[in-house]
């Protein structure tokens, strides 16, 4: 159970204390245990080199009978003090945290930062006042505290009337206190066809009571982002019903060989697949409605399995069992996260349709090329899409050594890479578009930005290790001399050592459609107590694709 609440900037200054109990221990008598365990941590962490650093969330166990759970902001960091002593579900306190940070966010705005949170000390805690009851989450809902706690100061309140007058031309001032006083819409009967207990019709926690707006609205926000890890997989031509790489026999035909590196002859020999891979979605949406409408949306899920919907507590989850797709709910004010799924690829049984859900981009990627063998391709194409105008946001990373330069006097680094072997520059050939730039440490940027349709960049660099470096710096100085090339010493029975990146990571993001083709099929109210017979709400359904770990593997 919870105990208290504390906040404190980057360096563990209080900032706002609020306890529970009387015998609730104060921040000051624990600050010295939780830095203590804080550096020990990070210190544990910086010497098992955990890729987890970036993570925002974590666990402090002060005693047998306290632990703490708290997370950073950019400025402030939010901790929740509980107690040992009763079963608690570990992921209760950090889902409450983040829940206190979003309504903190609506009420103060953002970002967060330590002159609001002084500013705003009253209100902070009669919020959390009604966040927390008998020491566990009571009200968290952002649209149910607003009914609670008083959310607009008094010029906000005035300029609101203002516009309610505005609004009303036709109307007399005491017809619009009436109809004000008069406006409390009871939810229409079939909010839940399992439960006709009145008090449970007349009770919506999610929606604020009162509801007005001088401009009715609703918008659908489909947003779906994709990870997924490829790795290239030797294909002989001629072999199978298709001999084409990743890349389509049309796309592919559309290369000048002239200009384009004649390695592009190789492609047909390779193919990238999907390894492991999902598409996660979501479904936000924003209400602004009078009344208590009860909506109805419909999803064209094409056959789509997906895994295990999660849906906000408006959703009639008897209606999506019922008929898979459509979602009935009377929506939350403002906005919301009414559904999200996860699409797996391992559900597919044949590659072809597993590549088809990997968004517009397609890649073709070769490496060990050259006569030293530490070149490498990048080739983009974009498919043709109606709805989509252009892609942005398009980066490339390009990582190739994960450690750090060996020290001097070490023959290898921790990782195994001799000196030799350390990566010191990667240069490019060749670039088509965007700018690239070696950012150190064995890893460079491929920048593109924002690309139209048709458009197909090319990338060839080249990898510069030490002994490659020091190569380079005796022919140029040999020719700088005007030795004979048979005075260099080069053991040509010596096989060339591959030199490859470790992986590519792709991002971008594009508006227009969705790389599992889902769509909206129709939104429509089925019922509106108050919003009116004559009024027709504004529609809108926009759709976004991102990547999240989008990762190619040489």
């Amino acid at each position: 159970m919870f105990e208290a609440v504390y906040i404190s900037d980057s360096n563990d200054t209080l900032v706002y204390e609020y306890l529970i109990n009387l015998s609730s221990p104060s921040f000051k008598s624990l600050i010295n245990i939780i830095r203590t365990k804080k550096k020990d941590s990070e210190s544990s962490s910086t010497k098992s080199k955990s890729k987890s650093n970036d993570a925002n969330l974590s666990f402090i166990e002060v005693n047998e009978d306290y632990f703490v759970s708290f997370e950073r902001t950019s400025s402030l960091i939010i901790y929740v003090l509980c107690s040992s002593s009763t079963s608690l579900n570990p992921i209760i306190p950090y889902t409450f945290i983040q829940r206190l940070i979003e309504v903190m966010s609506d009420y103060f705005g953002t970002p967060l930062a330590l002159t609001k949170i002084d500013a705003n000390n009253d209100t902070l805690t009669l919020l959390i006042n009604e966040m927390i009851d008998n020491r566990m989450p009571n009200v968290t809902d952002f649209n149910k505290l607003r009914d609670l706690i008083s959310f607009k100061s008094l010029l906000s309140k005035i300029l609101s009337t203002g516009n309610d007058l505005a609004a009303a031309t036709n109307k007399s001032l005491s017809s619009l206190g009436n109809s004000q006083k008069s406006s409390s819409f009871e939810p229409p009967a079939s909010f839940n066809n399992n439960n006709n207990n009145e008090s449970s019709l007349n009770s919506i926690p999610w929606r604020r009571s009162n509801v007005r707006y001088t401009n009715n609205e609703m918008y659908v926000d489909v947003i779906e982002r994709i990870n997924v890890i490829l790795k290239p997989t030797a294909k002989l031509v001629g072999q199978g019903t298709n001999t084409q790489s990743l890349l389509s026999s049309n796309s592919a035909t559309h290369f000048d060989s002239a200009f384009y590196s004649t390695s592009s002859l190789k492609s047909s020999a390779t193919q990238l697949i999907p390894i492991v891979g999902s598409i996660s979605g979501k479904i936000n949406f924003v209400s602004h409605l009078t009344g208590i409408p009860l909506l109805q949306l419909v999803l064209s899920t094409a056959g789509l399995n997906l895994k295990v919907p999660s849906f906000h507590e408006c959703i009639k989850l008897d209606k999506w069992l019922g008929n898979p797709g459509t979602l009935s709910f009377i929506p939350p004010d403002g906005k919301s996260t009414i559904m999200k799924y996860e699409i797996d690829l391992e559900s597919f049984s044949d590659v072809k349709s597993k590549l088809s859900m990997l968004g517009l981009i397609e890649v073709d990627f070769q490496s060990g090329l050259g006569p030293n063998k530490n070149e490498f391709e990048i080739k983009l194409f974009i498919k043709d899409s109606k709805s989509v105008s252009k892609i942005e946001h398009l980066v490339i990373d390009i990582v190739c050594q994960d450690n750090e330069s060996p020290e001097a006097n070490d023959d290898e680094s921790n990782d195994g890479i001799g000196r030799d072997d350390y990566i010191v520059n990667i240069k490019t050939n060749r670039v088509t578009h965007g700018d690239f730039s070696y950012k150190s440490k064995g890893k460079a940027e491929w920048n593109l930005r924002t690309l139209s349709k048709g458009i197909q960049p090319f990338l060839r660099g080249s990898i510069i290790t030490h002994s490659i470096d020091k190569s380079i710096e005796a022919f140029e100085e040999s020719s700088h001399k005007d030795l004979q090339p048979d005075l260099i010493d080069v053991d040509t029975n010596t096989p060339l050592k591959s030199i490859k990146p470790l992986y590519l990571k792709m991002s971008y993001s594009h508006k227009g459609s969705l790389p599992s083709g889902i769509k909206v099929d129709s939104l429509k109210i089925v019922s509106a107590k108050g919003l009116g017979d004559t009024v027709k709400p504004y529609k809108g359904v926009k759709y976004t694709t991102k990547t999240g770990d989008f990762i190619i593997r040489s």
